[in-house]
């Protein structure tokens, strides 16, 4: 919600919740802009090397093979059935056979110890490092689908802030300067002439013949003022808006509003062309510093200054400046602050650079 940086109300109610009129009512308090000085928010796993896996036992080698016996066959003697003889010749003793003495082993004492290769493993390679293959690509993922543009409903805005429910027309002037300073992106629709010429004519509207505070309401302000305790009837009362007072409101937020697409205009102006357009040229600019200089209403103009400073420039500086010196003239206290106030901003602000001759 749009904050007014003005602490007097000059007769037109704001909920004295506190010394009035300090402080506008909570309930228009939404968008809050700062006008004058605007600030718009594990270890790496190391591969097992090849030798370090348990190898075969390398004295498992075969042993000697054993020396064959051979035994003499053993011969049976002849069954004699009867009435037979039988007659047996004597036979030479029998020899033993020769026994074969295997040819003594050579033993190499330099295989001893070798393995035998149905044991010994294969010999394990070199650890190499794995050979760097080149990355697959990874299929590429379809482009997210554009989402269409959030498009604003301009029309429905602009007549929303002409309504004469000054409720609803001040609650459409906050949106837009919401909409403005959250989503930069969807502010240059903002820049609408329907949409601009409803503003400034919340500005210009003529408010004289509406109902203003009672002369009770205007009492017990004073008495908040004083520091006297009211009760809750009378609290309520007291804090009770007139349409009056609500239509000055609302020129409140319209300039500020004003101000906030001016900013806008200013920085697509600048995109498109590499230049700032002149003071002259920002549309409201008139209606801002007709509030200054004729407003009857000292926190309009007030207001109006407040609107000025926020598009101090280098390039903005001479005009601004004139305006602000003579606004510390006003009969009013609080105007004069304002002023100061836009004066030391535009110290703080460099000097256009002089233009170069074409």
């Amino acid at each position: 919600m749009i904050q007014a940086p003005l602490p007097a109300n000059y007769g037109y109610a704001a909920p004295v919740q506190q010394a009035y009129p300090q402080q506008a009512p909570a309930e228009y308090n939404a968008i809050k802009i700062n006008i004058v000085d605007p600030k718009v928010n594990a270890p790496g796993y190391q591969q097992q090397s090849a030798y370090s896996y348990p190898q075969a036992p390398i004295y498992n080698y075969p042993q000697a093979t054993q020396v064959p016996v051979y035994y003499p066959p053993v011969q049976q003697a002849p069954v004699q059935q009867q009435g037979q003889v039988v007659v047996t010749q004597p036979q030479a003793p029998a020899q033993p056979a020769p026994v074969e003495v295997p040819a003594p082993q050579v033993i190499n004492q330099q295989t001893i110890n070798q393995v035998p290769p149905s044991v010994v493993p294969a010999p394990a390679q070199e650890a190499q490092a794995p050979q760097a293959q080149a990355p697959v690509a990874a299929p590429e993922a379809p482009a997210p689908e554009a989402k269409p543009a959030e498009t604003l409903n301009i029309p429905s805005m602009a007549a929303a802030i002409k309504s004469e429910d000054l409720q609803q027309a001040g609650d459409a002037i906050e949106n837009v300067a919401e909409i403005a300073q959250s989503k930069p992106e969807l502010a240059p629709q903002l820049l609408d002439t329907d949409l601009m010429e409803s503003l400034l004519s919340v500005i210009g509207k003529d408010t004289t013949t509406l109902e203003g505070p009672t002369d009770k309401q205007k009492e017990l302000r004073q008495q908040v003022l004083a520091g006297k305790q009211l009760s809750e009837a009378d609290m309520a009362e007291a804090n009770k808006i007139s349409p009056l007072e609500m239509a000055e409101r609302n020129k409140q937020y319209a300039l500020f509003t004003t101000a906030i697409l001016q900013n806008v205009l200013v920085d697509e102006f600048k995109k498109t062309n590499n230049m700032t357009p002149d003071i002259k040229d920002l549309p409201g600019m008139e209606q801002i510093v007709t509030t200054i200089k004729d407003n009857p209403n000292p926190m309009l103009r007030a207001s109006g200054l407040a609107a000025l400073a926020y598009n101090a420039r280098p390039e903005y500086k001479p005009v601004m400046k004139e305006i602000f010196e003579l606004s510390k003239q006003d009969a009013d206290e609080n105007v004069q602050k304002v002023a100061a106030e836009g004066l030391a901003k535009l110290d703080t602000i460099p000097d256009a650079a002089p233009a170069q001759a074409a």
